[in-house]
Parts: structure tokens; C-alpha cells; sequence
């Protein structure tokens, strides 16, 4: 082949690993702006691994059961009150249930909660996230078919996170008739926005559908048919601007005011809707706590505060507040130490539980702890200055988890007694060195090796002050790779002030970047002594070159 067919084929094979890995990329993105359309068939997210067994802790409900063609349904897709955790994303669908076919057409809620799809070649006839945003409940306006007659089922798919999710939750059966199925009088008030309109799953199994005088009731939403009773077995109130309910928690009343409040995403204090909140208040010899956060999973969870003495995990005193649905008191508050990354409980004494809550898949408690409290050589006087930590997680037993990303520190050692509002600490330095490591790995490394290994043989008496013209560039953009390696590797351990407390089995980020950078410190040594062309050692450090090389590139992408 030749230097200039071995060039064609470099940059079609550079082309498609591009392809590839921007399909990788928004396959990772994808989850936070809904399924694609081809998702429709098979109702499975790309997340990769196996859906949880139903019945879901996540149902489907109309609040009709029989209707005229052409009218609409409204079809709410949210929680159970049994299981009060919220969701990420879904998709939804109607289908025939004689044909399994995709029919009708969808409106999405005013809040851009949902997106519309094109299921089998159609439109609107599928609904799916419009954000990564946890949701309790959405609301959708279903329209029928015209002089369609049969029964719909609406089939979903609810994922609770990237590895918890549920496929094939179906609705009870809705009748659509062409003929109107029962008197208007008696139809339920469609649900409306922004007032809360409630409708009730009642479970059925009837095959047979009531006569037109008969009243509407509504369904039990899974694929798990409930025996007829006559009970209510499920019920919830909607609205479409549901974040209302969420911003007039009490937490937030009196932030900066009465009491200081510290809370994660940063600025979610002035628009009620952290993730976590703690706020914290001195009321005579006693300090106030109060905490409300998201759950992680119906099954319990946790929300901890942290006193530290600087901005990082190891050698404090923390208080948590446990939430586990099985026990008759499901709330309970506890306390720890940190030592170095591990959590170490020792005591509910010194802190006292005011009261608690759970709903909406948030946990709240209000508590009360002494002004000294720790043990083992760890020990938080609240008189004085400390950092806050907030996290939240999944619980073992008495034990907290280890909470991942769901973690905040204050930016500055703050009193207990202050009124002020807490920010966390900026996250721009990681966001420097994710850019810097961009920039070095998939662009600079990528092009520097193209230059070595295909322009080397067509850019042939090419030079520039005395060097071959693609030695230059390759040279140049190899430099770049080390000093945007370097830079972000000391920014990252600045920024994390040691090593990462996430273990290497759940993140081997850590682990490969280490390796990515100490291949790519010894690469410019090596080149730096490498042996002049045509001595006998010269194909050793060229392999040598080659392989530390490629490893380094295959690593860091």
C-alpha cells in the first residue's frame, strides 16, 4: 500500500473511532434527556445489566376505564405511598392489548417534565423524561384513536437510577367504545393544573366492563392484577407543577433569618429544591438541627451532618438520621466518627430526635445534640468553627453506606450560631481538570500519534529549523499532552486533598488516571535517551516508545 492510501485508510479509521466514541457519549448523556424512539419496542433502558423483578414500586393509573373514541385519558405514572421513592426517568406507551400495536397520541405536562416520541413510525404516541430530574408523579393527557374499539393497556418503564429500573409495568385495561360508555354526569373531573385533583386505584380484575349507567372507578397500575375487592388499594394526588409542593417545605422557612442553612446543588436554599438542606440554630444551651433530603430507595436510607475541620472526610464527628421502613420508629438519629474514609457509629447519646417524616420520597428530622460530642480522640465542640459535610445514602442494618457523589462541604468554616446562608464549595477545579484531560487524551494524544505514524512517510524533506515537519507536530502536541497530564493531575489530588475516598472497585477513575499519568511522565524520558536511528538498540526503544505509548492513550480514553 501506499504512503498516501495508508494515509486515507488513518483518517477513515480515525473517523470511525470518532463515530463511535460520540455515540458512546451521548449514549451516556441519553439517560438524562429520555430514551430514543427505537426504545419503544423492546422498553428496555441501554443501561446495560438486568430490569428488578416487579411488581415495581412505580404504577401506572387512568383515571377512566371506559371511553368513547377519540376522548381523552389523563394518565398519571408515579410512586406508591408503600414505597414513597421517586423516579428519573420512564417511558410510556398505550398499545392495543389484542395487537400489542402503539396507539393514540400523548400531551406532555406544561413543566417539561416529559418529551414526546415516535414509537413504530408514528407520532406523540410515546412519552418519555425530559430531564434527570427525580420526579414523585407525572400527569399525561392521552387522546384514543378515532373509531377505534377494544381495550388499552399503558405500558411503562420507570428508572429509579442507572442500575435500578423496572420494564413492562402495565396499567389495568381501559375500554374504548364508539359508543359513549356511561352518562357525562358520572364521568370523573379530569385532573387540572394548577389545582390538586386526586383519583383513586381501585383493584379489579373484571373482564366484563359495566354497563353505561355504571360509575368510573380507576385501576391498580401493574402487571400484578389485585383480586376484586371493592377497596382502594392506591391512590395519589397530582399536579403538574408539583415542585411547589416541594419549595413550601418548613425547612426553608426562616433561612438567614432565624436559622442558618446550608444546602446541595449550590443555590438551592433561595429556590427550595436541594437535594439535601440542613439548617442549624443555637437556642439557649441547646443547638437545633433539622435535615431533609432525598431518599436513595423506599427500602431506607440516610441524611448525615458532618462537623469537620477542614473541607474533606477523615477525623470528624457526624450525625445521622437513619430511615428504616420496617421498624415501628422508622426514623431514628445516630452518631459517628470519621476516621480517615470510614464511618465509625458509637452512640445515640448526646443527640435526641425531635421529630421526623417521610413522604414524597424526602426524609426530614429535627434533633437536637449536645455541644461536645465524639470519641476515640475525635471530638466537635459546636461553639467553635467547623465545615459542614452533608451527605445522603443508602443504609446496611445501623450502618450508613457510602453515599457516592451525593455529598457537599461548606466553602468556609462557619459558627453554628450564624444566621447566614452556607455555599458549597465550587466544583470549577474538577471541571478544569475533566476539560484538561479532555483536550489532552482525545484530541492532542489522538492527532499527535496520527502525525507519528502516517505523516512521517509522506511528509517526506518536509522540516522545519532542521526537523522533519512531522516530528515537529507530533513533538508539539505530545509536549501539550504532559503539561495538560501534569497540570491536571496536581489540581485534581489539590482539589480532593489526597485520594479519592470512593472505592477503586465502585470508581477506578483514580486508579487508571494514575496509571495514565505515570506512563505519560516516562514517555518524553525515554524519548529524551532514545538511542540514535540504526544503532542496535534503536527497534528496542522504538517498541518500548510504541507500547507506553498506546497504553497511555488506550487508558486515558
Amino acid at each position: 500500500m501506499t504512503a498516501r492510501g495508508k494515509l486515507k485508510l488513518a483518517i477513515k479509521s480515525i473517523a470511525a473511532k470518532s463515530i463511535v466514541a460520540s455515540i458512546f457519549i451521548l449514549h451516556v448523556e441519553g439517560f438524562s434527556r429520555g430514551a430514543p424512539d427505537a426504545a419503544c419496542t423492546h422498553m428496555i433502558p441501554g443501561h446495560g445489566g438486568s430490569p428488578k423483578p416487579l411488581p415495581a414500586p412505580f404504577a401506572i393509573a387512568a383515571d377512566k376505564v371506559a371511553i368513547n373514541s377519540g376522548e381523552n385519558v389523563q394518565v398519571a405514572i408515579g410512586s406508591l405511598p408503600s414505597s414513597p421513592g421517586l423516579f428519573k426517568g420512564f417511558l410510556i406507551n398505550a398499545r392495543d392489548a389484542t395487537t400489542n400495536e402503539v396507539i393514540g397520541t400523548f400531551e406532555v405536562p406544561l413543566d417539561d417534565s416529559g418529551r414526546l416520541m415516535k414509537c413504530s413510525g408514528g407520532t406523540q404516541n410515546g412519552v418519555t423524561h425530559a430531564n434527570n430530574a427525580r420526579k414523585q408523579r407525572v400527569v399525561l393527557t392521552w387522546q384514543s384513536p378515532a373509531n377505534f374499539e377494544g381495550d388499552v393497556v399503558f405500558r411503562g418503564t420507570f428508572v429509579e437510577d442507572y442500575s435500578n429500573y423496572w420494564v413492562n409495568v402495565e396499567s389495568e385495561r381501559v375500554r374504548v367504545s364508539r359508543s359513549i360508555p356511561f352518562d357525562k354526569a358520572e364521568t370523573p373531573l379530569p385532573i387540572t393544573t394548577p389545582e390538586l385533583s386526586i383519583f383513586t386505584v381501585a383493584s379489579t380484575t373484571e373482564k366484563t366492563w359495566p354497563p353505561t349507567t355504571t360509575k368510573a372507578t380507576t385501576a391498580l397500575l401493574t402487571t400484578q392484577k389485585a383480586k376484586p375487592t371493592g377497596t382502594p388499594l392506591w391512590s395519589f394526588t397530582t399536579t403538574v407543577k408539583a415542585e411547589e409542593s416541594v419549595k413550601s417545605h418548613p425547612i426553608y422557612n426562616g433561612c438567614g433569618a432565624t436559622k442558618g442553612c446550608f444546602g446541595m446543588p449550590n443555590g438551592c436554599i433561595n429556590t427550595g429544591d436541594c437535594d439535601i438542606v440542613a439548617s442549624y440554630s443555637v437556642k439557649g444551651d441547646r443547638y437545633e438541627f433539622e435535615l431533609r433530603g432525598l431518599l436513595e430507595q423506599a427500602s431506607g436510607g440516610y441524611l448525615a451532618i458532618g462537623f469537620s475541620q477542614d473541607a474533606a472526610m477523615g477525623d470528624d464527628t457526624v450525625t445521622e438520621c437513619l430511615y428504616k421502613p420496617s421498624q415501628v420508629q422508622n426514623v431514628d438519629v445516630f452518631n459517628s466518627i470519621n476516621k480517615g474514609k470510614n464511618n465509625i457509629p458509637y452512640s445515640k447519646q448526646g443527640a435526641k430526635l425531635l421529630s421526623s417524616s417521610v413522604e414524597d420520597g424526602y426524609m426530614y428530622c429535627k434533633f437536637e445534640r449536645e455541644q461536645n460530642l465524639g470519641t476515640d480522640g475525635v471530638i466537635t465542640d459546636l461553639a467553635m468553627k467547623h465545615h459542614l459535610l452533608l451527605s445522603r445514602g443508602a443504609i446496611s442494618g445501623d450502618r450508613i453506606s457510602y453515599h457516592g457523589q451525593n455529598k457537599a462541604s461548606s466553602a468556609e468554616p462557619i459558627s453554628i450560631a450564624s444566621l447566614s446562608g452556607v455555599t458549597s464549595r465550587s466544583d470549577v477545579l474538577i471541571r478544569v481538570h475533566g476539560s484538561m484531560m479532555i483536550v489532552a487524551w482525545i484530541w492532542a494524544a489522538s492527532c499527535g500519534i496520527l502525525f507519528a505514524r502516517y505523516f512521517k512517510q509522506t511528509w517526506v524533506g518536509k522540516q522545519f529549523m532542521g526537523k522533519d515537519l512531522w516530528f515537529v507536530f507530533h513533538r508539539l502536541l505530545m509536549v501539550l499532552v504532559w503539561s495538560l497530564t501534569m497540570i491536571s493531575f496536581i489540581i485534581i489530588f489539590s482539589e480532593i486533598g489526597g485520594w479519592s475516598s470512593i472505592p477503586s472497585y465502585i470508581n477506578p477513575h483514580p486508579i487508571l488516571g494514575c496509571v495514565t499519568t505515570g506512563l505519560a511522565f516516562v514517555q518524553p524520558i525515554m524519548a529524551y535517551f532514545r538511542p540514535h536511528p540504526g544503532t542496535s538498540k534503536r527497534a528496542l526503544f522504538n517498541w518500548a516508545h510504541w507500547f507506553v505509548g498506546n497504553a497511555a492513550h488506550i487508558v486515558g480514553d
